[in-house]
């Protein structure tokens, strides 16, 4: 008898999946536990295995659908073993719905990378991770996978050309979407100068009057898609208040230099951050609570989500059982989810659970902004950029590091002291941070 493949449903929000690639066609042999297709939840990229052993007889879903959540898109079973009965849109009995496979022959030389359904370069895991690693752009990148996809190896050589290419003739490249390792070089070693580009490149002169490019269609990935419907439904659902002020934390970052000198670690500004708004939950824990119907639930645990922007959308993962962590665990656990995030590596326990979300986009120069709720949760703290700023003590002027903080709070659960208390007892911890160490 044969067995279905489904999309799982690995939360209790989630109603729909993406497949972003299969790893399987029909007609292969595969064992229980076997990786048959990458997927995208609304929460992460996840492998999804096999629970029965048997051969691939159909595949009813295409890389870059969506697909409802228990629906079924694969069968498995005995070879010539008919496909059971299915609902309308699907392949009927005995039918054999395999993905449509690419054009034989190798990928040529120079081709640019195309587009999946998705609206992605298409390329493989790997190959995304080293795009990201070196900053090297997969639209100038020449494919050599048979479905046309990109490959490490793809990357590894258009690495080694950019390398080779002077910051002009590399930024036109980029521009342009030129695959560098398609271009032969006129300079000493094989160095690529604007001028080797050709007619590939097209020099755009600064005259706003000119031909536009063409408008691109890209559809919103499944995690940008649930993002924003949960975001309009906390906007429209919750009475938010947003509160700013700004910390000295002059002392923080001098102590911070000196962990990371002497203790040849890595502690970031966000590990600080994160290791006071526990001390200040722990001491103001309404704002560790949420609400359920006419009471309050106060959590037992202080589960910090850590907002993390992804190529796929924002995401974030939960550090949880923070108030037992110490500012170095805290700063292991937050690197490692961060890592994961960005390649699509969390389970779904380390995407749920959180009673309190931090939000730092202080790396890009914002000075104040106004951080949406994720709900079920009472308020999400924003952290904004350190600005330089005099200041006169005494009879002497004195340079001082601030940094700005935006606290968005629930008003029905926290009235505007109690989230000023909050944020008082934060910015204290942050200007004294020998105590966040206690």
């Amino acid at each position: 008898m044969a067995n279905s493949i489904i999309m799982p449903k690995t939360g209790m929000a989630m109603e729909e999946g993406v497949i972003l690639e299969w790893k399987i066609k029909v007609g292969d042999k595969i064992a229980r536990g076997d990786i048959v297709a990458l997927i995208e939840t609304d929460k992460s990229t996840m492998e999804l295995e096999s629970d029965y052993d048997g051969e691939i007889l159909a595949i009813l879903g295409q890389a870059g659908e969506t697909i409802p959540v228990t629906k079924v898109i694969a069968w498995v079973g005995q070879h010539g073993e008919a496909v059971p009965e299915s609902s309308a849109g699907e392949p009927k009995p005995g039918a054999k719905a395999e993905l449509p496979t690419a054009a034989p022959g190798p990928i040529p030389q120079g081709a640019a990378a195309e587009l999946s359904a998705d609206g992605k370069f298409k390329a493989t895991p790997a190959a995304r991770k080293l795009a990201e690693d070196k900053g090297i752009a997969l639209g100038a990148v020449s494919p050599s996978g048979k479905s046309g996809e990109i490959r490490r190896g793809d990357v590894e050589g258009a690495a080694a050309s950019s390398a080779k290419a002077t910051p002009l003739a590399r930024r036109m490249a980029e521009d342009q979407g030129i695959p560098l390792s398609g271009i032969q070089g006129s300079g000493h070693g094989g160095k690529i100068f604007s001028a080797d580009l050709g007619g590939a490149a097209i020099v755009r002169a600064p005259d706003h009057g000119s031909a536009s490019r063409p408008d691109t269609r890209v559809p919103l990935t499944n995690i940008q898609r649930i993002t924003g419907k949960r975001m309009l439904e906390s906007r429209l659902t919750i009475p938010d208040v947003t509160q700013n002020t700004r910390a000295d934390v002059t002392k923080m970052l001098a102590m911070r230099k000196e962990l990371n000198e002497k203790l040849e670690i890595k502690i970031t500004v966000n590990d600080f951050i994160l290791a006071a708004v526990v001390k200040a939950l722990e001491a103001n824990p309404r704002l560790n609570s949420v609400l359920d119907g006419n009471e309050l639930i106060y959590k037992g645990s202080i589960n910090l989500g850590v907002a993390v922007a992804t190529e796929r959308g924002l995401l974030v993962p939960v550090i949880h059982n923070a108030q037992a962590l110490s500012l170095r665990r805290i700063s292991a656990q937050a690197a490692d989810l961060a890592r994961r995030a960005r390649e699509g590596q969390l389970t779904p326990d380390e995407m749920s659970g959180g009673t309190f979300t931090v939000s730092n986009v202080g790396m890009y120069g914002i000075t104040a902004f106004t951080p949406i709720i994720n709900p079920p949760e009472a308020a999400i703290l924003g952290v904004c950029s350190v600005e330089d700023e005099l200041k006169l003590e005494g009879e002497k002027v004195q340079s001082r590091k601030l940094m700005g903080l935006s606290l968005t709070f629930d008003h029905r659960i926290v009235d505007g002291a109690g989230a000023a208390v909050f944020i008082k007892t934060l910015r204290e911890l942050l200007e004294s941070p020998v105590v966040i160490l206690v």
